[in-house]
């Protein structure tokens, strides 16, 4: 798996500006090596409404350093990484405090582990302390930035191992994004249809790099696809989608042409003691006759979609 970084930023006020606290946790293969936290001084008036959030007021930083003696540090942690954030708001914030600086913008590429989240875990909320319960990851001190940038790392290391995918590139895939890049809930169209944002150098204007819609390699391409049972990741809906993404059909009704069959959860008090659904006897029938439809559970559909 690739390295990748994780960040987190709190604001003194609705300025996304106004930075005041930034947490940056470095991961390796999945596992958190090392962390930078600071206090900064935006010199900037604080709102009650932030410093109810996370505590940060005038005093706290008022011998913190600012953000433009931090920026060599930032350089050397963020410079040609892949930042992740959870939402685009802590990129936003960075970006809006390096131009309010009269900086370039910083070279890396980024996604947003919400957006991810979203796309690959069927769960009533995907904030960071939603996907931090999912997980059973704890958070020490939510709304301080470190805690949270660890936290975020902890997510996107978990999710990887959950869906047993090899990269990132395949979690991306997964979750619809077919290249690493940027994936904010704005951006979000544009990465499901026929671009990817490239911010390798975000300090000049965005490049839109296409791609092929289908690879022919991949397991579902021009094959049909139905399923049965209720999977744990994600929807019907959204399982439809990814396999029409990857340059499948999915199918309604099992029938001598369909090629796979996934199945997801089946309750025996339904179906029976063997768990198996109508769809599953079908398929055990027609493969009796002529082999043709391959069965297969939930992980080895997650690996499918993420080629």
């Amino acid at each position: 798996m690739e390295d990748y970084v994780a960040i987190d930023v709190e604001t003194a006020n609705a300025s996304r500006a106004s930075i005041c606290a930034i947490g940056i946790a470095q991961f390796k293969r999945g596992e958190l090596t090392n962390s930078f936290y600071s206090l900064i001084n935006p010199h900037e008036p604080f709102a009650d409404r932030n410093t109810a959030i996370h505590g940060i007021d005038a005093n706290l930083v008022a011998t913190a350093p600012t953000f433009s003696d931090l920026l060599p540090l930032l350089h050397r942690w963020l410079d040609h990484q892949l930042i992740v954030s959870h939402t685009n708001f802590d990129i936003s914030a960075l970006r809006q405090t390096l131009a309010k600086h009269g900086q370039p913008q910083l070279p890396f590429k980024y996604f947003d582990s919400y957006i991810v989240c979203q796309q690959l875990i069927a769960y009533p909320h995907h904030r960071l302390a939603d996907m931090a319960a999912y997980f059973g990851i704890h958070n020490a001190h939510e709304h301080h930035a470190l805690s949270d940038a660890q936290t975020c790392g902890h997510i996107i290391a978990s999710l990887v191992a959950q869906l047993e995918v090899p990269t990132l590139n395949s979690l991306l895939n997964a979750a619809g994004f077919h290249q690493l890049g940027v994936s904010s809930q704005l951006e979000q169209k544009k990465f499901q249809k026929t671009s990817v944002l490239d911010l390798m150098d975000i300090s000049h204007d965005v490049k839109t790099a296409t791609f092929e819609k289908f690879t022919p390699a991949a397991l579902f391409y021009q094959r049909n696809v139905v399923l049965t049972g209720n999977l744990q990741l994600m929807t019907r809906a959204t399982a439809f989608q990814k396999i029409t993404a990857v340059g499948g059909t999915p199918q309604h009704t099992l029938t001598a042409t369909t090629n796979f069959l996934v199945v997801g959860h089946t309750n025996p008090q339904v179906v029976g003691n063997d768990g198996k659904s109508p769809k599953i006897r079908k398929a055990e029938e027609l493969n009796r006759i002529f082999p043709v439809i391959t069965i297969i559970g939930e992980s080895d559909f997650l690996k499918a979609i993420a080629q």
